[in-house]
């Protein structure tokens, strides 16, 4: 029976008010047994030792049962773009290596579970609901929306995700109203299931001088270069393992054998995990010279080695400590310039430039919006064709100079 415009319209509405609401219960018991699994690894520091073998581990459930399971965010937004296949296991799989990640001390994220949830579980109502092509890439970017707002708590800034991060240069606009429902919905239930968020806040505005603005427009390009860099060297460490063709079991336990050995070397211990108090730090103004550059090659070798986890709370942790230590520097307040590296470090290297001004908005409130918006731009502009999720498809080139990128994803870019 053919269905009408608006039949199909309340239909999809229906199918993201419930995917909210499943992400949301996810999402809560994905955070706190994150949350108990940190205390656990706080009070056991030796399980960092036994990481090398979860990295064996991972690699063989991954490589034996994963099918593409391996390919992540990618594979979500792949599915966006053309209709691939992603399986169930997906879900299930990220949830306890992510977990598992963070119990033996992997430096790694949160989000990437809650967009591979997320992504999968609308994959799957998909199919059940027998959803032509259109109405199923709807549906997936309201599962990254519900992921994101979920897991972060931002629910504004992850309905905009949902809609940008498929593509560079594009907004999806069409996906407005599933997006929304599902970002509110998630966030909405995480927060009735008593799940909270650290709150970081700017201390002070300063008045524009020339200094500022100068400073400002410095620090920008800074996190731009450091978003491109992380990009650009993570896909770099991945690539090298593909060349010597190394079996993916050794290069996990290879990985995180040097993730340990570098952890103890340096006395490095409190990078992994989380570590969130490195944002807080940022904005308090007290990091360590070398505190970014830490977590940063730290972050590099876990995801890159092959553990389980997402990019988007270490790159936070990453901009946060780099603008704090600018403002300590530089003699200007910490707090601002480490919330323009939070958003803007994270936003240029996910290619997420809109959601990148919303996130700084919905954190830290709306008087500094400008500041957030030149750290967008300018991060967005100097990280160039590079990102974190290779899948992505070019459809508004960066720069009007150069060759003709429209229509390539990352991948094809720079492989």
């Amino acid at each position: 029976m053919t269905q009408t415009p608006l039949t199909k319209l309340m239909r999809l509405m229906i199918l993201a008010l419930g995917l909210g609401l499943l992400l949301g219960v996810i999402s809560s018991a994905f955070l706190t047994s994150l949350n108990w699994v940190t205390q656990v690894h706080a009070q056991q520091p030796l399980l960092l030792w036994g990481l090398p073998f979860l990295g064996i581990l991972t690699a063989f459930v991954y490589g034996r049962y994963g099918k593409n399971a391996h390919k992540g965010n990618n594979l979500i937004i792949d599915s966006i773009h053309q209709e691939t296949q992603v399986p169930f296991r997906m879900a299930i799989l990220t949830f306890i290596f992510t977990i598992s990640t963070h119990l033996f001390g992997g430096s790694a994220g949160r989000e990437g579970t809650g967009v591979q949830i997320g992504g999968t579980l609308a994959n799957t109502l998909s199919s059940q609901f027998k959803l032509d092509r259109n109405d199923q890439r709807l549906l997936i970017m309201a599962g990254v929306s519900a992921g994101f707002a979920s897991v972060f708590g931002t629910p504004l800034a992850g309905a905009i995700f949902g809609m940008e991060v498929a593509f560079i240069g594009k907004f999806s606009k069409e996906a407005l109203l599933p997006c929304f429902i599902s970002a509110y919905v998630s966030a909405w239930v995480t927060h009735l299931l008593g799940i909270t968020h650290t709150i970081y806040t700017i201390v002070s505005i300063p008045p524009w001088s020339i200094t500022h603005f100068v400073v400002t427009i410095l620090a920008s390009i800074l996190f731009g270069l450091t978003g491109r860099s992380f990009a650009i060297l993570i896909h770099g460490y991945k690539k090298i393992f593909t060349k010597i063709n190394l079996d993916p079991l050794l290069k996990a336990f290879l990985g995180g054998s040097l993730v340990v050995i570098l952890m103890i070397t340096l006395q490095a211990t409190r990078f992994s995990g989380l570590s969130t108090w490195l944002i807080q730090a940022g904005f308090d103004g007290e990091v360590g010279l070398l505190d970014p550059l830490y977590k940063f090659g730290f972050t590099i070798l876990t995801l890159g080695s092959g553990f389980q986890g997402g990019e988007v709370t270490p790159l936070f942790g990453i901009g946060a400590s780099l603008g704090g230590l600018i403002g300590q520097l530089a003699k200007l307040e910490p707090s601002l310039l480490a919330a323009m590296g939070l958003v803007a470090v994270f936003g240029c290297a996910a290619n997420a430039p809109l959601t990148t001004v919303f996130l700084g908005i919905e954190l830290f409130g709306i008087q500094a919006w400008p500041f957030y918006l030149m750290a967008a731009v300018i991060s967005y502009l100097v990280s160039g064709h590079h990102g974190i999720y290779s899948a992505q498809v070019i459809h508004r080139r960066k720069h009007p100079f150069g060759s003709q990128v429209e229509g390539k994803t990352l991948h094809d870019l720079h492989h």
